[in-house]
């Protein structure tokens, strides 16, 4: 293992332990895995993201970034750990996870407070991801304040149950990595969803 894995290793070791807690139930999809390090660190679930870039031996499937390949409310919990701002649609892939959640859904977001926050996020993010699997990891492109990932998720019907910092001081003065619990709301479909992204105008 080269030290950008043992890196990875660790640093996931620590996303477990954050997130292993709020997690309900057995049924458990690790949404943008990556390597897969994270899923390990836990003992148990499902890896998913759109490229074959496992390094740990987990069960892992590669999908197309639009639809997951599972039913709805497949899954108890799903992790979503600093996948989101990847995403060129960010909401649509929310969407999927709220689809094929029975319960919960996890997420960890480095998010910005002004604009030089952001502008040290896009550059040190890039840069590292540029690193992993010869540069084929997705480069970020949708960071956001905690503000608009809250509001993001209330558009959802997603419950916040908690939300609170991670890491240590060193690293929050890196990418303020930020911890989001949220409950789905019982009965919330993928039609639901699609009316909250595309509401129907009031007839004149």
């Amino acid at each position: 293992m080269g030290w950008l894995d043992a890196a990875l290793c660790r640093y996931a070791r620590g996303q477990a332990r954050d997130v292993a807690p709020w997690i309900v139930g057995p049924r458990v999809l690790d949404l943008g895995a990556g390597e897969g390090f994270v899923t390990a660190a836990l003992g148990a679930g499902l890896a998913v993201d759109v490229g074959s870039f496992r390094r740990a031996p987990v069960p892992y499937v590669v999908y197309d970034g639009a639809t997951l390949p599972f039913g709805d409310r497949t899954f108890d919990t799903t992790l979503l750990l600093l996948t989101l701002h990847h995403c060129d649609k960010a909401e649509a892939v929310l969407d999927e996870a709220v689809r094929v959640t029975r319960t919960r859904l996890i997420v960890t977001e480095s998010v910005y407070r002004n604009r030089v926050d952001r502008l040290w996020l896009r550059a040190l993010d890039g840069r590292f991801n540029r690193l992993r699997h010869g540069g084929r990891m997705a480069a970020p492109l949708a960071f956001r304040t905690p503000g608009e990932w809250a509001a993001l998720f209330a558009s959802r019907g997603l419950r916040l149950i908690a939300a609170r910092w991670l890491g240590s001081r060193a690293e929050r003065l890196i990418h303020h990595p930020r911890l989001y619990v949220l409950d789905a709301t019982a009965g919330y479909t993928t039609s639901s969803v699609r009316a909250v992204v595309s509401p129907k105008r009031p007839s004149a």
